[in-house]
């Protein structure tokens, strides 16, 4: 075994090499989907602006910016030639990408500092996917050898396709990056208020992150109560805080942008809408139906497993403590990474359930696959100590 100082060396390197191959894999093979020009407009314009004038500046900077192999594809199909075409359908899109108010933010200060849009858009990709390895890393290496870590990190960039997330135009690493590392820091620093509101700001990066933060911060105050813990201390008032604002943020935000679960559900898995505005379609539950089955046949293909899903099943499986179930019942100690793989899998079913895109789910579960591999690595020290 190398002495623990060559071993952080060799550690480190082998990091820093992971992370010049990520970096390079996203910078040089762009991933373009259509999200790219929405998310464009979005950092050109705010929603009072003219339809028109948005649109065309939009595909001006998309024709400047991008060779014809990467701008046709934007254009062509039935869906993409029709808001093409007609900057009012156009429009009515946007503000399913503006909800995403934090990504929107950060796109608008990157082109106010002088950046093309279509870059920062990359890099808002690719800089997150690299801190989610470094927290990782750093969490990584307090509970086993740092080659060991170092190791860990670069197969869970693998399993967790974070290459192909960092160099695709979302906000899916952001929202990744600010969830885990709201996580790390209540549970790995002790650092409840910066944990607290890495988690609230999740929410403004997606709406969606409630279902993660609002489970558990619930779960760290019924802790801190059951374990008859001052309800008048610094961390207790920090999780109520975080509670209260993260469900009025989601809440909030969905008001101000009008936003509708059936309507994103319709528009995405049983026919794509051009004009959102005048969208009129009745809940269907044969609809819904119809459409969930059709996406559940898609978790296995002939090609291939169209997620990793069942990879990151099986490390929860395998960190499986009789103990949780009274761990979160009866409490004796603080939240630890064993409760929080149970809000995972209430994120991961509320997802299947929700917005079952089997063939795109790993993009919205990075955060929960990085505790369930924290969790397998700590439940393999722990046996690894008690065989001693």
């Amino acid at each position: 075994m190398l002495p623990r100082s060559l071993n952080s060396q060799a550690a480190l390197l082998l990091l820093a090499l992971h992370l010049l191959a990520l970096s390079w894999f996203a910078l040089a093979n762009p991933h373009y989907t259509w999200d790219l020009v929405p998310y464009l407009a979005t950092s050109l314009a705010s929603a009072a602006d003219d339809p028109a004038a948005t649109h065309e500046a939009t595909y001006r900077l998309l024709r400047q910016s991008l060779d014809a192999t990467q701008y046709n594809p934007l254009i062509g199909g039935e869906f993409a030639a029709a808001v093409y075409a007609n900057p009012e359908n156009f429009a009515s899109q946007l503000d399913m990408y503006r909800i995403k108010l934090l990504y929107v933010a950060a796109l608008r200060g990157l082109a106010a500092l002088g950046a093309n849009p279509v870059d920062a858009i990359i890099w808002l990709s690719l800089a997150p996917g690299l801190l989610i390895c470094v927290i990782l890393f750093f969490w990584l290496r307090d509970l086993t050898e740092p080659v060991q870590a170092a190791l860990v990190v670069i197969l869970f960039s693998i399993g967790a396709r974070l290459f192909d997330l960092s160099r695709t135009p979302t906000p899916d690493n952001l929202s990744a990056l600010a969830v885990f590392g709201g996580v790390f820091f209540l549970l790995a620093r002790h650092k409840v208020a910066t944990g607290t509101i890495c988690l609230c700001l999740s929410v403004w990066v997606r709406g969606h992150n409630i279902v993660f933060a609002g489970p558990l911060f619930l779960l760290l105050c019924w802790n801190h109560q059951s374990r008859s813990k001052p309800l008048q201390s610094k961390a207790f008032h920090w999780y109520g805080a975080g509670l209260a604002f993260s469900v009025l943020s989601c809440l909030g935000i969905c008001a101000a942008f009008d936003y509708d679960w059936w309507r994103l559900y319709y528009h995405t898995f049983v026919a794509p809408q051009f004009n959102l505005n005048v969208f009129d379609q009745q809940f269907s539950l044969l609809q819904y139906l119809d459409a969930l089955g059709k996406s559940f046949q898609q978790l296995f293909t002939i090609q291939q497993v169209a997620t990793n899903l069942p990879l990151f099943l099986l490390l929860w499986l395998f960190a499986w403590r009789e103990g949780l179930k009274n761990s979160l019942i009866n409490p004796d100690g603080p939240i630890g990474i064993a409760q929080l793989n149970l809000i995972g899998l209430i994120v991961i079913v509320s997802y299947l359930l929700f917005f079952p895109q089997i063939a795109g789910l790993d993009r919205f579960l990075t955060a929960t696959y990085a505790i369930a591999t924290v969790w397998a690595i700590e439940t393999l020290r722990t046996k690894k100590g008690e065989s001693r």
